[in-house]
């Protein structure tokens, strides 16, 4: 069976979960997720960086260690002192990374302006789950920045991107770059994710995207980028080498969280910490997908 049909049952099964579970159920079920599959996906970069990079393995793991480190602590840095300009760049390459992620496979041949694609859909989508959930996202906004956001403008930032990637992508079909059935497909899905995120909290319908239609399909197309092959063995051989620095990123957040003690002020946290890991994750997938082609 596809992955993609697991990601649709496991989407519905999701769906069922969120009338039957309550609130709270709900998060920690995205806790553990998040924790386990999302965290696991960006884990690895070390050896997608190995495997591209020509340089020796020991400069390799100095160029990793010192630009993950950098990059991390420059974005910590950005969402402690200027955390409006943090978010928004989070946004931007959370959208653009999730879009890229969903849509490079579908594309029938290269196009110069996939990137367009990609993030127009990633933020279309984005703004859809903030929309569905506007208090429980204005209340993580305040947290972080102490601005409230007004609901018109997730309304009409969601109006505007999706507009651009169903004009892009109509385009696209027309071109013979992307077929009229994934299309279709799609915006079905769109569909579904709209009944999903206003059925579930913030963070569990954050989880359900991010977790069966993102991080699970970033970590088989590393398996295979990586082993030449998508097996039970290759993912044992993709754990193993992530594990370590997974193990990192899990005893850092629970520290921070116990540090913090505070349920209240732990979903900001959360998504500041996934804001900082995401840049430099982003940028190593990117070359990837490029790679790959």
């Amino acid at each position: 069976m596809k992955y993609q049909n697991i990601a649709i049952i496991l989407t519905f099964f999701s769906l069922w979960l969120s009338v039957s579970f309550v609130h709270k159920s709900q998060d920690y079920i995205a806790f553990f997720l998040i924790f386990s599959f999302g965290i696991l996906h960006g884990s690895n970069d070390l050896a997608l960086i190995s495997k591209i990079s020509s340089a020796s393995k020991t400069v390799r793991l100095a160029f990793f260690m010192a630009s993950y480190v950098v990059t991390v602590i420059v974005a910590s840095l950005f969402f402690y002192y200027i955390p409006i300009v943090a978010l928004l760049f989070f946004v931007l390459f959370s959208g653009f990374h999730f879009g890229e992620q969903h849509w490079n496979d579908s594309l029938l041949k290269e196009h110069s302006l996939k990137r367009l694609l990609f993030i127009t859909y990633g933020i279309s989508l984005l703004f859809l789950l903030f929309y569905l959930n506007v208090e429980a996202t204005q209340a993580v906004i305040f947290s972080l920045t102490k601005l409230t956001l007004p609901k018109n403008y997730i309304l009409y930032t969601f109006i505007v991107s999706s507009a651009l990637w169903m004009a892009h992508a109509i385009m696209l079909v027309y071109r013979k770059i992307l077929s009229l059935q994934q299309l279709i497909f799609e915006v079905f899905m769109v569909l579904v994710f709209a009944i999903v995120f206003k059925t579930a909290t913030l963070l569990w319908a954050f989880a359900i995207y991010f977790i069966f239609w993102h991080s699970i399909p970033s970590i088989l197309e590393q398996q295979s980028f990586l082993y030449g092959e998508i097996t039970m063995q290759s993912f044992a051989r993709y754990v193993k080498s992530s594990f370590f620095i997974w193990l990192i990123s899990i005893v850092s957040i629970g520290l921070l969280f116990v540090w913090i003690a505070d349920y209240t002020i732990l979903l900001p946290v959360l998504f500041a910490f996934l804001g900082a890991i995401t840049f430099a994750h982003s940028f190593t997938i990117s070359r990837m997908f490029t790679l790959k082609k």
